[in-house]
């Protein structure tokens, strides 16, 4: 989520603790991805848990890219740990806290690939062309979703104090900083003051 829209969204529906006891058994992974501002430096993180402990994770960023990107490389590398671990046939449950990304997962990608890649109709995101945003990220999604036969894509409340979700949020942001690092980049005052504070509250979850 973008650096504005944390300061000028709407109130927003308040959701119930997550049970943890979902994610206590099993192999679950929650990735995620950041953007300050957006566009601008973002970075992704995934956090690999086996029986509630962790035991691998992965970030990286890029200088200058959206929030969506973000999120959809998060999801991305996190598949790709489910095929590189070789657990495509096993029961893994990705959980992620973007809308965009999981509907996409879960529904949208297949009726884009019905339609040639293209959303047609009003709801398009360019309605001269119909062509679906990030293409290249969501084709690699589907290509390896396909290849994963025991894998789940949930959606998590973000920032609601779930420990893997706050975990790649974390992850998320440390991506961030190390591609702004790479490319000699320094922030502005304003994504430091928030980003000083965004730190303090995850680690303080």
């Amino acid at each position: 989520m973008s650096y504005q829209k944390k300061f000028f969204r709407k109130p927003v529906k308040k959701h119930a603790p997550f049970d943890m006891a979902q994610v206590a058994t099993g192999i679950h992974i929650f990735c995620d991805g950041a953007c300050e501002p957006n566009p601008g430096a973002g970075g992704w993180g995934y956090a690999v848990y086996r029986d509630g402990v962790e035991i691998a994770h992965g970030c990286d960023g890029l200088a200058e890219t959206t929030n969506n990107v973000m999120e959809l490389t998060g999801m991305l590398k996190a598949i790709e740990w489910v095929l590189h671990a070789f657990m495509k046939d096993k029961p893994v449950t990705i959980w992620c806290d973007s809308m965009y990304v999981v509907n996409g997962c879960n529904d949208w990608r297949h009726k884009w690939k019905r339609n040639g890649w293209s959303r047609k109709g009003p709801a398009a995101t360019k309605p001269e062309t119909g062509e679906v945003k990030n293409l290249d990220l969501w084709k690699a999604i589907d290509e390896k979703l396909n290849a994963c036969t025991g894998l789940k894509i949930s959606w998590v409340k973000g920032h609601n104090g779930t420990v893997g979700n706050e975990r790649a949020d974390e992850l998320s942001l440390m991506g961030r900083q190390q591609a702004m690092a790479a490319a000699g980049i320094e922030e502005p005052k304003a994504v430091v003051d928030y980003l000083t504070a965004e730190y303090k509250r995850v680690m303080a979850g």
